[in-house]
C-alpha cells in the first residue's frame, strides 16, 4: 500500500518512519561487537590500565576471568571469548586436542621465573643427584618442561627420578612439610619458597623456551574482518603496555602486588629475575617452542609430534613497536 503525503502528518505514523529509518540504519551500519578479552588474575587489565593502554579504545572489551592457561584456551576454542594471554605449554596442549586457535603475539623474556627447588638442608648439589628422589610438578606446564629438560641435560630420564604430578598449591605444602624432595615450578611459588629457606638447583635461564608468553586468539575471531582488527588493537596495546612495564619495574610491581594481593616485595623479585617483550613471530620463536613440544611428545606427555608452528599466526607482527 502507497501511504498518502498527508498520511505523515499523523504522530503514530510519523514515529513508526521514524523507528523504520532507524531500523535500517542499524541494518546498514552494525554497532562494532565488543571484544572478548580472556585474562588471568586480571593482569593483563590492570596493566594496560597502568600504562595508560586502555585509553580511546576503538571498541568496547569485556573481560572474562581464568584462573589458568588450559581453562582459557578451552573457550577460546569454543568461541566463548576471543582472545587471551597464556604461558607457553598451555598452547602445545591445545593443539594436540585439535583447539580451533591460534599464536598471534609472543612475549619473551621470562625464563627465569621457573626453578627447580630444593628444601632447605637438601645435600643435592647437581641435577644428577636427583635420581631415585621424588620430585613434585604440575603435569604439562612450564615447569614440567624445565624438569625433563635438567634431566636430559644431567643424562637422566623421568624415569630415573619418582615424579608427582600436583598442582602448586599441594606441592607448596608438601614442600613446606618436607615430604618432597625437589619442586619444579614458577613463581610466585619460587620467590615464596625461597623467602622460607629453599634452594634453587637451577632455573630457566638455559632454556629460553621456557620463557615466551602468547598473545592467543580464536579461528573464529581471526576469520571475522572486524574482530581480527579489534585483536590487532589489542595486541598492539598489550606489546605497548608490556615495554611499559618492563621499563618502570617498581611502579608495575604496586600494580600487580595490589591486583594479585601477593607481596609487593616478592612481585619486585619476580619481576627482576624477568625482561619480557613483545617480538615478532619468526623461525627462532617458532624453534623455541617446538622444542616443548618435541620434549612433551618423547615423554608421552601428548599423544603425538606436533608441527607448532602451524598454530602461529603472523599477521599482526607488523602491529608492534620497533625494538629501541
Amino acid at each position: 500500500m502507497t501511504l498518502k503525503p498527508h498520511a505523515a502528518k499523523h504522530p503514530l505514523l510519523r514515529r513508526l518512519l521514524g523507528m523504520a529509518c532507524l531500523a535500517t540504519l542499524l541494518i546498514v551500519q552494525p554497532v562494532s561487537a565488543a571484544l572478548h578479552v580472556g585474562d588471568q588474575s586480571g593482569l593483563i587489565q590492570a596493566m594496560l590500565h597502568a600504562a595508560g593502554e586502555d585509553k580511546d579504545l576503538p571498541d568496547a572489551l569485556v573481560w572474562h576471568p581464568f584462573t589458568a592457561g588450559t581453562t582459557l584456551l578451552e573457550a577460546l576454542s569454543a568461541g566463548a571469548i576471543d582472545v587471551g594471554v597464556v604461558g607457553n605449554a598451555p598452547p602445545i596442549f591445545a593443539q594436540a586436542g585439535g583447539f580451533d586457535v591460534r599464536i598471534i603475539g609472543v612475549a619473551s623474556g621470562a625464563q627465569n621465573n621457573n626453578a627447580l627447588l630444593l628444601p632447605e638442608g637438601s645435600t643435592v648439589q647437581q641435577v644428577a643427584d636427583l635420581k631415585g628422589k621424588r620430585v613434585a610438578v604440575a603435569k604439562g606446564t612450564s615447569g614440567h618442561y624445565l624438569l625433563l629438560a635438567a634431566l636430559r641435560q644431567a643424562g637422566l630420564t623421568s624415569r630415573d627420578v619418582n615424579i608427582a604430578y600436583v598442582s602448586p598449591v599441594d606441592a607448596q605444602n608438601a614442600f613446606a612439610s618436607g615430604r618432597l624432595e625437589a619442586w619444579s615450578v614458577w613463581y610466585p611459588f619460587v620467590g615464596q619458597a625461597t623467602s622460607r629457606g629453599a634452594r634453587i638447583l637451577v632455573d630457566g635461564g638455559p632454556w629460553p623456551e621456557t620463557g615466551q608468553n602468547f598473545t592467543v586468539a580464536s579461528l573464529k575471531a581471526l576469520a571475522d574482518p572486524e574482530r581480527a582488527a579489534q585483536a590487532g588493537d589489542l595486541l598492539a596495546r598489550l606489546a605497548r603496555a608490556q615495554a611499559w612495564a618492563t621499563a618502570h619495574p617498581d611502579a608495575w610491581a604496586e600494580v600487580f602486588a595490589q591486583t594479585t594481593r601477593l607481596p609487593v616485595a616478592l612481585v619486585r623479585d619476580m619481576l627482576a629475575h624477568q625482561n619480557l617483550n613483545y617480538v615478532p613471530i619468526d623461525p627462532a620463536v617458532i624453534a623455541l617452542q617446538q622444542r616443548l613440544a618435541d620434549t612433551f611428545a618423547t615423554e608421552h606427555v601428548i599423544p603425538r609430534p606436533l608441527d607448532v608452528g602451524q598454530i602461529f599466526d603472523p599477521r599482526f607482527n607488523a602491529v608492534l613497536p620497533s625494538p629501541n
